[in-house]
């Protein structure tokens, strides 16, 4: 046998391993293909969606705004017009002491610590508006057995607070996905409440007698009063 002949064994095995080679690489290459026609297929118009949490699709769903506009003339205007309490008798409660005027008058969420919210109405007379800041408000002044107590009216656009929201019994937190659905309630009700008023709003001048009903919270007597109107208009003509 001549020096330079390699054995059979050795040459099968090299061709094994070319065998192997080619079909490694005709391998790679169809992944290359599907890899590439699932990239055009995307590129043709299948959408890729984000993953989101349940908690993010639940909000994405839900609306305050809607959810506002569905209870406003069935149940929170009947609340505001039928059930709200002489603004000077809670007052003169307030005064006595919270912790008494509270479940006598207000409403508060089963959370401990809650502020307690109250539904009232009244009538005054505006001496100031103040329109300077998009949180406009106008002052009033309620009569009670200790003298005047100053009454600050929200009339927006920007309002405060979510004082409407927690002092309607019908809405509680339970009922809700999350704090944010919570939340966007609360705006919902407040931009309600100037989309509604608007044209009272700006009719409203210092020296006018109006008649009003609507909300406020306190922690404590000592808050001052920021009430979020529902029904407002000229004395005599508030409905």
């Amino acid at each position: 046998m001549p020096d330079h002949a390699e054995p059979r064994g050795r040459r099968a095995g090299g061709a094994d391993e070319h065998s192997l080679a080619v079909a490694d690489g005709r391998a790679a290459l169809s992944r290359r293909h599907v890899v590439a026609g699932l990239l055009a297929l995307a590129a043709g118009g299948c959408k890729i969606l984000p993953i989101v949490s349940k908690e993010e699709a639940a909000q994405q769903k839900f609306n305050g705004a809607d959810y506002v506009a569905k209870l406003w003339d069935a149940e929170v205007i009947p609340v505001v017009r039928d059930k709200a309490h002489p603004i000077e008798a809670v007052l003169s409660a307030v005064e006595g002491g919270l912790d008494k005027a509270g479940p006598e008058f207000g409403h508060r969420p089963a959370e401990e610590g809650s502020p307690w919210s109250f539904v009232v109405r009244g009538t005054a007379t505006i001496k100031e508006k103040n329109t300077a800041s998009r949180a406009g408000t106008a002052l009033i002044e309620v009569s009670t057995e200790k003298g005047p107590v100053p009454v600050t009216i929200q009339i927006g656009p920007v309002i405060k607070g979510n004082s409407l929201r927690d002092a309607m019994p019908f809405i509680n937190f339970q009922n809700f996905t999350n704090q944010l659905e919570f939340a966007e309630v609360g705006r919902a009700f407040n931009g309600r409440v100037t989309t509604e008023l608007q044209p009272a709003i700006d009719a409203l001048a210092p020296g006018q007698t109006i008649d009003y009903a609507g909300t406020f919270s306190l922690n404590s007597a000592s808050d001052r009063i920021l009430l979020t109107p529902v029904l407002l208009g000229p004395a005599g003509g508030a409905k």
